[in-house]
Formats: structure tokens, C-alpha cells, sequence
């Protein structure tokens, strides 16, 4: 896949999130988006934590690396404290 078929996936996501998934060619049910990501986050988490930890320390694009996945984990917070209530 090149970058332009990559860049207008995300800018067809903008309006339609699914649709980027469908132009990729990915069926997602958007009703089990919820349990899925709820059992999967919790386990994921600490994982992600570790591997933004250790990809700080790697010379060159590691502090970028490890900033991206404490980004993603901020995010992922966020997702978990909307979607998983309990």
C-alpha cells in the first residue's frame, strides 16, 4: 500500500471511522467493538507500558517510539474509561 492510498484511507475515516476498516477491506461489527476492546485493554496495557519504557533508552527514533506508545496509552485510557464502564 502506498502512502497516498494510506492518506486518503485516513481521510475517508474522518467522516466514517468503519469506512476506513471497509476500504481496507476489514469487516467490523461495530456492536462487539466495546466488549472486545474491554477485554483486550487491560492485558494490552501493561505490555504497552513496558515497551514504551524500554523504547525510550534505544538510540535515534526510540524516544519518538516511546513517546507514541505513552500517547497511545493515554489514549487507550481514555477509550477504556468512556466505553468500559462497569
Amino acid at each position: 500500500m502506498d502512502a497516498k492510498r494510506i492518506a486518503a484511507i485516513i481521510a475517508s475515516s474522518h467522516d466514517d471511522p468503519f469506512g476506513a476498516a471497509g476500504a481496507a477491506g476489514i469487516t467490523i461489527d461495530p456492536a462487539q467493538i466495546g466488549s472486545q476492546f474491554c477485554a483486550l485493554w487491560p492485558k494490552a496495557r501493561p505490555g504497552l507500558s513496558l515497551l514504551a519504557g524500554i523504547a525510550i533508552f534505544i538510540p535515534g527514533a526510540g524516544a519518538a517510539a516511546g513517546g507514541a506508545l505513552q500517547g497511545l496509552i493515554k489514549v487507550g485510557d481514555a477509550v477504556s474509561a468512556e466505553v468500559c464502564k462497569t
